[in-house]
This record gives structure tokens, sequence and C-alpha cells, in this order.
């Protein structure tokens, strides 16, 4: 069995291999059809009629005089180093004037300048042929005697070979200067002796797709150098131009494959260490762009692989384009980084390109510019099929990802919703419908709604319909209506028809109002949006009065539900100095639903949705007068409670009493950390208008009370009267037999010393260094071996339970104390003296426990050695 695995795997790597040697050879087998240099002389030359303010026109030949007022009027030329422009006579020495400071005025230079373009373009094998080319005057250049241009190497001017001027023996070398522009388009069909060669690497492209180790991409390094701005299919140069070419073509032809244009850097770390290190090498990418020059590289960098590079590059014997570090530290040199750079064509599987460019963990934030960056270069190429087949791609490999949860899917299906509707693709965008679970992210209904209405509907209207409503929950039903229209009249600011406007809007409304009509679920969020939804039809009142009729509809099959009953009254209650149209809105609202908000009361639900308009939770977008409401308000965090009481008395007599009730009944619900600021705030609004000749407002407040002081202040820590310490009691494992028997000791009323083993580290940690006890013997190293019970974690927080029940005290007396003793009653001195948390007096006096065993009083409280007994039997 293993020898078949051996074989299969062997049989793979060399299918590899043969792939990679094939798919080199057919890339190096593509050449240019001409030289890479032309020569040659005119026959017959025209004189081209050079004028230079303030010489005047210059006669041909050229004489002395002349020659020395175009060197008055010139300047130094300067060459490249690296991404440096310098001016260095000793390695170029030459006059040279830009092109806008002369003109050529013999109108019969142009035909002879033409002859002189056509032998070049012959020469030099050019596609296309003169019309493909155009000259475009650069510079003049005057070399004097002794003038020269040491040997160099240009990057995009001319073929990237070493060549020279050599110094001028005698005379002068007077030049005009032209670049050559390729403007012809760069995916021209190639001639007929290349289609075999496409055919042949179509070929090995159905090879790659059938390999057992599929390569990610592939990429061949190019033979010159290019800068990013001229890194385009059209203005390669030779074989770089040809042999690029035709794997695009050969791409194109295949379906499933594109070809890439990268400049890569390869890093290489000198360590200069004392001790035999591998210098690190770091192959990368700082730009990459498709064949007609746009930019796809979405990070900073992208790193490749050497192992994924057809042909090698060899770095030793070649100077770096720059360097960095190598400073003398004192005892040895800084590591020194040598960059090399290196323009090279790459091919990517279709499938792979996702992951090529943006990695297989990629964000939302890198898909939405990748996606943005297509959609903006198609619209500026016009119609690209390269860059539609490409954005295509994209979308289709991140609808077909596995994701962790629907959260994630649901984002980053976002910019392909929008992606699908800009290229008018119905069946992804449909595709993308389905596969949503809740909603994308905001701002991609707003790009739908710029991209959609009223220009041909790239999307049905169903399917719109579904995107938008498909999550199901009123106030993000909401959010994604409203970020739509919002798209729309921002790509349409001038829209003249205004029918086509109102249609729009009534589409809106139509949807919101049979979301509204059949609910699906419900959240506190959409108390404020029900509201919202009526505030914002103000100006259109047949609008209004239909949304708040499906407002009315949502609030009844919803009315027992605390998610929106509680929220709603509250943030009805906020609005009571609403003015607009929508006042009577609300008042209607608020009087249907008041006995139902009663009946379901809930306390924690109310604290809770009061909480969250204060930091950190972000507040609701709806409630501006809720917050100023509650900031104004002297009890802070409790809310309209007062206005809501007062409500419910003045609706129905019976109401107050059973709001009382549904208070009482379910304050315990409320969290600890609930019950200090809210609590007392809700008190001091509610002992004001609570009316105290009912039952129910005494005993509700009297439980307040009681809960308020229980959980606030806790209750006080009994000072000990014997050796148990239960309060220092810790929580391990079954199985942790240490633990269990400290623990036995804590419980144990009798004894106060405890001795421990030299292993008995993980006590040691448990018991927080034995912060509570005292050390009362060590080994030679300094561990502690026993430990004796002491008062010291009742000495620490007893004075904490006092700070605490002097902050409550002060606050309760703040509360208006007539109108508290007629609610508290008999109470109310035993609520002042806090008498429910506190140590009853005849525990405090009973500090004496008789020994069983001997008869003998403990010793006092505050002692904490131990006795001698104890003593003799640990040593």
């Amino acid at each position: 069995m293993s020898d078949t695995i051996d074989s299969d795997s062997e049989g793979a790597a060399l299918q590899k291999v043969d792939f990679i040697y094939d798919l080199r050879r057919l890339i190096t087998e593509v050449h240019a059809s001409g030289s890479f240099a032309a020569f040659g002389t005119i026959d017959s030359f025209v004189n081209p009629g050079i004028f230079i303010d303030p010489i005047g026109i210059v006669r041909l030949p050229l004489s002395v005089d002349d020659a020395q007022a175009l060197a008055q009027t010139s300047h130094r030329a300067p060459f490249g180093k690296g991404n440096e422009t310098l001016v260095d006579e000793s390695v170029r020495k030459t006059w040279q004037i830009d092109a806008a400071n002369f003109r050529i005025l013999n109108k019969a230079w142009k035909p002879c300048l033409d002859r002189i373009l056509g032998r070049v373009i012959m020469e030099l094998g050019i596609a296309g042929g003169p019309s493909s080319i155009r000259a475009e005057l650069y510079k003049m250049l005057l070399y004097e005697e002794g003038a020269m241009f040491k040997p160099h190497q240009d990057t995009e001017k001319v073929p990237d070979v070493i060549h020279e001027i050599e110094p001028i023996q005698t005379g002068y070398r007077w030049v005009l200067a032209y670049n050559l522009i390729n403007h012809a388009p760069g995916l021209s069909r190639s001639a007929s002796a290349l289609d075999a060669q496409i055919d042949d690497f179509t070929q090995v492209l159905t090879t790659w797709q059938g390999l057992q180790d599929e390569p990610l991409y592939l990429a061949y390094p190019l033979d010159h150098q290019y800068t990013d701005r001229d890194l385009k299919l059209a203005r390669l140069k030779g074989d770089d131009f040809y042999r690029a070419r035709h794997i695009a073509q050969s791409c194109e032809v295949h379906g499933k494959y594109y070809m890439l244009l990268g400049n890569m850097e390869m890093c290489i770390t000198n360590q200069n260490s004392e001790e035999e290190m591998e210098d690190k090498a770091v192959l990368s990418l700082d730009h990459l762009v498709n064949p007609e020059g746009f930019d796809l590289l979405i990070s900073s960098t992208l790193r490749i692989s050497t192992n994924n590079l057809l042909r090698g590059k060899s770095y030793r014997d070649r100077e770096p384009d720059a360097q960095r570090g190598g400073n003398y530290l004192g005892n040895q040199y800084a590591e020194i980084d040598q960059f090399f750079k290196d323009s090279t064509l790459i091919i990517v599987p279709s499938h792979s390109m996702l992951h090529f460019l943006l990695g297989s963990r990629f964000t939302l934030h890198s898909l939405d510019d990748l996606t943005t960056r297509l959609r903006s270069f198609i619209g500026q190429a016009g119609d690209s099929s390269c860059l539609q087949g490409l954005l295509l791609q994209v979308c289709q490999s991140v609808s077909e990802r596995d994701y962790t949860n629907d959260e994630d899917r649901d984002m980053c299906l976002g910019p392909v919703a929008v992606s699908a509707a800009f290229l008018k693709n119905l069946d992804l965008f449909n595709t993308v419908t389905s596969q949503i679970k809740g909603r994308f992210v905001k701002n991609y209904y707003f790009a739908l709604g710029g991209l959609n209405y009223f220009d041909g509907l790239s999307a049905e209207e169903t399917t719109i319909n579904s995107a938008i409503t498909k999550c199901g929950k009123i106030h993000q039903i909401h959010e994604n209506l409203n970020a739509f229209r919002d798209g729309f009249f921002k790509e349409h600011p001038n829209r003249s028809d205004q029918l086509e406007v109102n249609s729009l809007k009534r589409w809106l409304d139509a949807l919101l109002y049979s979301c509204l009509y059949n609910p699906k679920q419900v959240c506190e969020q959409d108390a404020t949006t029900l509201l919202k939804i009526i505030v914002e039809r103000e100006g259109a009142p047949f609008s209004q009065h239909i949304l708040y009729q499906g407002v009315r509809t949502f609030i009844e099959y919803f009315q027992n539900n605390n998610l929106l009953i509680i929220p709603l009254v509250i943030e009805l209650l906020s609005q009571s100095n609403h003015q607009g149209r929508s006042k009577t809105y609300f008042e209607t609202l608020l009087r249907n639903i008041v006995d139902s908000a009663i009946s379901n009361f809930n306390l924690y639900h109310y604290a809770t949705y009061i909480a969250s308009f204060f930091p950190p939770n972000q507040p609701r977008p709806f409630s501006r007068s809720l917050r100023e409401t509650v900031n104004a308000s002297s009890s802070g965090l409790a809310g309209p409670i007062k206005a809501f009481y007062e409500y419910a008395s003045a609706h129905k007599q019976e109401l107050p009493a059973l709001l009382l009730q549904k208070i009482q009944a379910t304050a315990s619900e409320l969290k600890v950390e609930q019950s200090n600021g809210f609590l007392i705030s809700f008190l001091s609004e509610l002992i004001p208008v609570a009316d105290t000749c009912l039952n129910e407002a005494k005993s509700s407040l009297r439980s307040l009370f009681t809960l308020y002081i229980t959980r606030t202040v806790g209750y006080e820590p009994k000072k000990p009267s014997d050796w148990t310490r239960l309060e220092e009691l810790v929580t391990c494992s079954p199985q942790c037999r240490n633990c269990s028997s400290m623990n036995t000791f804590l419980k144990d009323p009798k004894e106060s010393y405890y001795a421990l083993g030299n292993g008995d580290y993980h006590l040691h940690a448990r018991y927080h260094n034995f912060q509570y006890f005292d050390i009362t013997k060590k080994s030679q190293w300094g561990n502690p071996l026993g430990v004796t019970k002491t008062n010291k974690w009742w000495e620490k927080h007893h004075p904490q339970w006092q700070t605490r029940a002097e902050a409550v005290l002060e606050a309760i007396k703040k509360l208006p104390q007539e109108r508290l003793k007629e609610c508290l009653g008999d109470e109310y001195d035993g609520i002042m003296d806090l008498r429910i948390v506190k140590v009853a007096e005849d525990v405090v006096m009973n500090n004496v426990v008789q020994n069983d065993m001997e008869g003998k009083p403990f010793p006092e409280l505050g002692s904490t050695v131990p006795q001698k007994r104890e003593r003799e039997n640990s040593e």
C-alpha cells in the first residue's frame, strides 16, 4: 500500500516538473522579430530649421560660433541613478536644451521624420506598423570636444543593454532626441505565425489544471526593468512585449487564467554575524497591474516565493538598486539590507485570483477596496472584457467560499452584490441574495440605490426587495431602505423627472408597509424606528397616515412583548413635547399600549433600556429628546418613570397600583451593578408622585429600599467569635487534596494552626500568598511551613462595608424625608439605621465560645498566637 502511495506522489512530482519545463520553454521561445536598436544614414537630409531664442535660426552645417552660442543657452545634462537624478561631468558631460525651449520651423521636416520613423519601426520589428508609433520631440543634445557618457543601462528610453558615448575627439555632435510612443492596443492579435504557439501554450495551461500540487501562481521575470508608471503591456520592449502579449492572448483564449505584470523587489539581508548564518532573502511585489496598467495591489507589498519563479535571477555579481544599514556598532557592523528590483509577468489561475490578490484571510476592507477599484477601472477603460471577467471571477470566488459564521458571509457578500448589479449580472445577484442570512453592511445598500433604480433596474425588483428585507428586523430594514434611497439621490442629485422620484418613494413606502404589516421578529431598537418612520413623513400626510397604520399593526402584533413595549413607552413619553404633525399619532399610540405596558412591566428591562443611553453604549438615533430629558434630570438614570406613573394615574384608577406591583415583583431581576445608580435615582423620581394611601405603594417602596441597601451596601461582616473562617474558602478541583484539607481547616471552629508541607506551592497561590494568615514557621529557604488564622480578612472588609454604608445613608438623606416617612411608615427608622444589613447586637456581644474538650474559652478574636498545645504538636 505504501509503495503505491510513494509511486503516486513521485508521479505527481514528475508531472509538475515536466509542466514547469514546458511552460518555461514555450515562454522563452517567443522573441521579437526585429533588432534591439536601429542605425543608418539619410540620403537626402532636410534642414529642420531649428529656432532658439535668443540665438534665432541655427545654420547648418554647425559653426563654432553657433555651437558656442548653443552651449551658453543650454544646461548640463543629468543622468539617473536609482531613484535620484544627478549631474556629474565625470559620468556624463553633455549640454542639453529641453524641447519646450526651441522650435522646428521647416514644414518639410515632418515628412522626413516619417521616413526615418518607418525604417526604425521596420528594423525594430514593432507590431502594428508605422500607424502604431508616434515620435515625440524630447530634447536637443550638444557634445563638444571631450564630451561623453560613460557606460550605463537605461530602463525605458532604450533597451536595457549596457551602452556608452565615447569622448568626442574633435568637432561637435549635435543631436535631436525623440521618444517613440507605442499607442497601439496592447492586446492586438498576433500574426498567424504565433497562433501555433498560442495553441501549444493553452494546452500546457490545461495541464496546469490537472496537477495534484497546483501552483497558486507562476512568475516569469522580464528582461528589462520598468517604472511603476510605465508597467503596462503597451510599453514593454523587445522580447518582453511579445512574450507578455503572447501569454495574455493565450490566457484569454483558454479562459481560466489571467496574466498580470508586477515590479518585484528582492531584499537580501547580510547577517554580519561572527556565527555562520545564511543570508535572509525576501521576495515581494510592490506594484501589480493588469495588462492595461490598472493597479491591483491592495496592500503595500505582496510576498511571493522564489519557488514560483519560472526562471531565477542571480544577485551575486549584481550591484543592488538600493542598500540600507551596515553601520559600525562598536564591535561589529549592523545588518545590511540590499534591494534588487526586477519586473515580471505573472500567470494566475482564475479560481486562485482572489487568494493571490487578498490572501486566504482577507478583510471586508480589502475586498471592498479591490471590487471598488475594478468597477472604477471598468468605467475608465470602457468595454473591457478582461477587467469585467476579473471582477466577475473575484465575486464568484467570494460567493463560493466557506465561512465560519453567517455574519462574515453577509459582510463579504455586500461588495459582491454591488458588483453584480454593476455588471448587470442577474444570476450572480440572485445567488448572492439567496445566500445572505441577515443583511449587507449598510453602505452597500447605498451603493445599490445609486446603481439600480431607473437605470434599467439592474436587478429584478423582487430580488432587490429580498436583499433589503431578508434580515427581518424592522429597524434594519428601515436603515437599508433609507440607505438605498440616499444612494439614489446622491447619484441623481438633479433628477428632473418628479414622476420617477415619486415612484421611488412609493415603492420604498410600500415595501416598508409590507414589512410592518407582516412582521417576523422584534427587538428593542424597533421602538425608536417606529416613531422615526412617522416623523420622517410629516411633510407627506397621506404617506404618513398609511405608514402609521402599518406601525399600529406591528405594535398590536407584539403588544405583550417587553422587547418592544417597554422601550416604546419610554420613547413615547420622551416625545411628549413634540409639536409636529406626529404628536397626535404619538398620543394615540401611547393611549393604546399603556395597559399592556403596565401589565407586562419589568423593572430589569426598563433599567437596561435606560442605561443604553449612557456611555460606553451608543445612544439610540431617534432618542435625542429622551437623552436630553435624562441628562437634565436630577435623578439621571431613572428615565421617565415619574411621567409614566402620572400618565397611568390619569388614564385608569387601577393602573398605578398594578404598576407598583409589577415593579416590586420584578425588582429582584436587576443586576448588582444596576442597583446603585439606577435604584436610588428611580426611588427619587417615584417617591414624590406615589400615592401613599395605596398599600401597594408602601410595599413596593419598602422592597425597593431593602433591595437597594442589601445590593449596594451588603451585609455587615461579622467579627469572628471562633476560628471558623468560611469567607476565606477557595474553590478548587474536587480531586485537589491540598485545597480540600485547607478548606476543612478553615471550617474548623477550634483549630487555628495549619502545618504545610514543603511541596504546598499550590496552596500558596490559591490562598493569595496567605495574605489573611500569619506565617508562623518557615523553612531555611524562607518557604512557609505553617500558617495561623487571623482577623485580617474582617479588618480589611469591615471598613469597606462602613464606607459603602455611609455613602448609601448620604444618598437616602437627600430624598424628601417627610414624603419618605409617609411611604415607609414604621420601617423608616430601621431603613435609616440600615438594620437590615447590620449584625445584631446580641450576636456582637457573644464573643466567648466554650471549648468542648477542655472547657476553656477561646482566645480573644484579635489574638493570632496559637495555643501552646498546637505549637508543641507542630514541632
